[in-house]
């Protein structure tokens, strides 16, 4: 009985196998409908360098706190607290003739005497010192201001000019920005070249 049952299953098994046979292939399904979009990503850190050559007769005298102050430079971008802001002054007061970068604010010292020249910065509507409010919030304000009193050049009104570049990094998403470890904030060339890579890797 088990032997004949064998035979049986056997002969059913080839009959199926000798009678499949394999057609042509069918046309695709419809397509699946799309995921649900993905996480956007942090965005990336992004930079603006400025270069300015201001002459001294852009310098307004700020009679309360005896310094002379320019701005109103940048347009389109609104610096916050979030953001690390560098800038520099060329300089050629060092004994040596020589144009030097120097990273503000600084004490500039002039021809070997104890008399110097402050160079700072601001940020408009963060550390604002002008006293007045003909301004743009979030702009940025260059500062001379001399430990006699007296005026940081002579004259005052002339077109010779001072020389500044500004290094910006942009907080993002309510972040603060963060300078590497490896770039050191006080030399000018490590900041322009992290800056400009930060530049051309988002674009």
């Amino acid at each position: 009985m088990k032997k004949n049952l064998l035979i049986i299953l056997v002969a059913v098994s080839v009959i199926f196998s000798s009678c499949y046979k394999e057609g042509p292939v069918g046309p695709s399904g419809p397509r699946g409908a799309d995921g649900r979009n993905g996480v956007d990503g942090k965005d990336g850190e992004t930079s603006k360098v400025y270069y300015f050559d201001i002459e001294l007769n852009k310098f307004k005298p700020q009679i309360y706190n005896s310094s002379w102050v320019t701005y109103s430079f940048i347009n389109g971008v609104t610096i916050t607290d979030m953001d690390i802001v560098m800038a520099f002054v060329n300089l050629s007061s060092d004994g040596n003739g020589d144009n030097y970068w120097q990273a503000l604010p600084h004490n500039e010292y002039v021809d070997n005497s104890d008399f110097f020249i402050e160079h700072s910065f601001g940020i408009m509507g963060i550390d604002d010192d002008t006293g007045n409010d003909d301004y743009l919030a979030g702009d940025i304000m260059f500062s001379l201001r001399t430990n006699t009193g007296v005026a940081p050049y002579n004259p005052m009104n002339s077109t010779a000019l001072l020389r500044y570049n500004v290094y910006i990094l942009k907080g993002t998403q309510g972040k603060s920005a963060k300078l590497p470890d490896y770039v050191d904030r006080n030399n000018k060339s490590e900041v322009e070249a992290y800056c400009k890579s930060l530049a051309l890797n988002s674009k």
